[in-house]
């Protein structure tokens, strides 16, 4: 699978929520001629304002699984686990750790583990009121094609950006930057901790450095919310891990230092949150 596959998705899925919209609008009323080239504007502008903003946990688990690191059980966090988190930031930062951990076992083809993290973020749309970003049917449709990975990657990937797109258009912004910090802080600890040598494996050096933009790039989104209570502590963990990227900045490898310090670094980070 290509990493740009993900974003087509995205924009398919994108494009037929707002032609549904458009549609809906017009029911019952006379149809009116629109310039095609400001209906193209308006929907491009839209995409952009919600479209899924940083690289989908598939680019980084597929990376994974074509340098072909194991599949480690019990790496992931705990379905379990999913009930115990009460508080809206947990359970939003968990959310995006449950969709990473997804990806995960989706692209390793672990189909007990799909349907097993799966319900663990089915437990947390509950619980968060995100039930209207899905389809009723999407439990059916993941279990359909539990043996069609390349439907189930097209399935999973939507499912992430109708969670982003719902929480903004909702107003809840800083909900979907948590879940957005949960996704990211997964992949990464993944990343690190998918084999004992690291530093002496180029291929998972590539995917660490892969990472870096899809951090910066939250870092600056959430950077408006830094001094708010639910976001702050959570902006200064994501702007603590670009500071150890930054040590070599500019480079395309890693010291030891720098991959010691991040893979102990994002561990603290996650177990606060996981425990």
């Amino acid at each position: 699978m290509k990493r740009t596959r993900t974003y087509k998705f995205v924009s398919l899925a994108i494009l037929s929520g707002l032609f549904a919209f458009g549609f809906s609008s017009c029911t019952g009323k006379k149809e009116k001629k629109t310039d095609p080239e400001v209906v193209e504007e308006t929907i491009k502008e839209e995409i952009k304002e919600y479209s899924y903003p940083i690289a989908s946990a598939f680019d980084v688990t597929e990376m994974l699984n074509e340098i072909e690191a194991s599949y480690i059980v019990g790496l992931t966090n705990d379905p379990e686990k999913a009930g115990a988190y009460f508080s809206e930031k947990d359970r939003a930062v968990n959310l995006g750790i449950y969709t990473a951990d997804l990806a995960y076992a989706t692209t390793y083809n672990q189909k007990s583990d799909v349907q097993n993290y799966f319900k663990a973020s089915e437990t947390l749309v509950r619980e968060l009121d995100l039930t209207g970003a899905f389809q009723e049917d999407l439990p059916d449709q993941i279990e359909a094609n539990l043996d069609n990975k390349e439907k189930l990657v097209e399935i999973i990937t939507n499912m992430f950006q109708n969670a982003y797109s719902y929480l903004n258009q909702q107003g809840r912004a800083e909900v979907s930057y948590l879940v957005l910090s949960g996704s990211v802080i997964e992949g990464l600890y993944l990343t690190t901790n998918v084999s004992e040598n690291t530093f002496q494996n180029p291929k998972l050096i590539e995917a660490i450095l892969f990472q870096e933009e899809p951090l910066m790039k939250l870092e600056e989104m959430m950077e408006p919310y830094k001094d708010t209570e639910i976001l702050g502590d959570l902006y200064a963990d994501i702007a603590s891990v670009n500071a150890v990227y930054a040590l070599e900045e500019g480079s395309t490898s890693m010291t030891k230092e720098q991959v010691v310090k991040l893979t102990d670094l994002i561990a603290s980070i996650r177990n606060k949150f996981v425990q």
